[in-house]
């Protein structure tokens, strides 16, 4: 298969491993890398109330961390002669994945191996791989 667009999506649990593996796909598959990172309202506020902070204070945390991980892959992205294009969004992780592979016509969606990813594999319309 060839792969010419690639989507990273991340989220706030999402951590610096998966980046290089990321970069190092793109390169040598030859495609370019959208990174998309979303906010999750709902997490966030289950969270505050779980930890007893302030909704703002821990949105503005998770938008801080999401532009630090975006910041770094492009780094590596750039070093390696990798095209990216960077994405910070709020919303559903579902809903969103799903906008962004028709929207940028995406061949390849790549994400972290975790529990709650079952349900993008099972509902993208595209080859999912874990990392």
């Amino acid at each position: 298969m060839n792969f010419t667009r690639s989507l990273l999506v991340l989220t706030e649990d999402a951590d610096q491993s998966i980046l290089s593996v990321a970069v190092q796909f793109c390169k040598n598959s030859g495609s370019r890398l959208f990174v998309l990172f979303v906010i999750e309202p709902d997490r966030i506020s289950r969270l505050a109330s779980l930890t007893h902070q302030k909704v703002k204070v821990l949105h503005k945390k998770t938008e801080e961390d999401g532009w630090k991980l975006l910041y770094l892959i492009e780094d590596e992205a750039v070093e390696n002669g990798v095209w990216t294009s960077l994405h910070l969004e709020q919303g559903n992780l579902l809903q969103m994945t799903k906008h962004y592979v028709d929207a940028y016509e995406i061949d390849v969606l790549l994400i972290k191996k975790k529990e709650g990813s079952k349900r993008i594999f099972v509902s993208c319309s595209v080859p999912v791989i874990g990392l």
